[in-house]
């Protein structure tokens, strides 16, 4: 009687032990928006020979920052530019990604340039940065004018 009730109270203990190991919940693992956010803000926009100067500021978690973008449009009253008063529609989008040449992170800051810009015309422009974990929504800077 003895040897069944201890092995009973094993049985048991056994039971649970392997009962527990399937409670809990399970998912995929998700990334902590507060510790794997950052932020873009514009310092300063330069046009210096047909080229846009842009420095912007990274706040936050910079090292997620994998791609940036420039995004912009010619304002004007020519075919396939935007008008002043009209949302910022852009037209046309330069791509810089991180470790290829034109993406210069240094520090909190993120230089980059665009050319080719029409000399006399008036651009509107935003940088956007995606974040290396694709489920991270993309971060904007404000919309700028760039003048002649």
């Amino acid at each position: 009687m003895r040897k069944f009730v201890i092995l009973t109270a094993l049985l048991l203990f056994g039971l649970t032990v392997l009962s527990s190991c399937a409670l809990g919940r399970k998912q995929w693992p998700q990334a902590t928006r507060s510790e794997d956010r950052f932020t873009l803000k514009l310092i300063e926009g330069v046009r210096q020979d047909g080229c846009l100067v842009l420095e912007v500021g990274v706040g936050g978690a910079k090292e997620r920052l994998w791609r940036a973008s420039v995004l912009y449009e010619a304002v004007g009253d020519g075919e396939g530019q935007g008008c002043v008063g009209c949302p910022f529609v852009p037209r046309n989008a330069q791509h810089f990604t991180s470790g290829q040449e034109g993406f210069d992170l240094d520090g909190n800051v993120l230089k980059l340039s665009i050319c080719g810009l029409e000399p006399g015309v008036e651009y509107r422009f935003r940088v956007s940065g995606k974040n290396e974990i694709s489920t991270m929504p993309l971060q904007y800077t404000d919309v700028y004018r760039a003048e002649p």
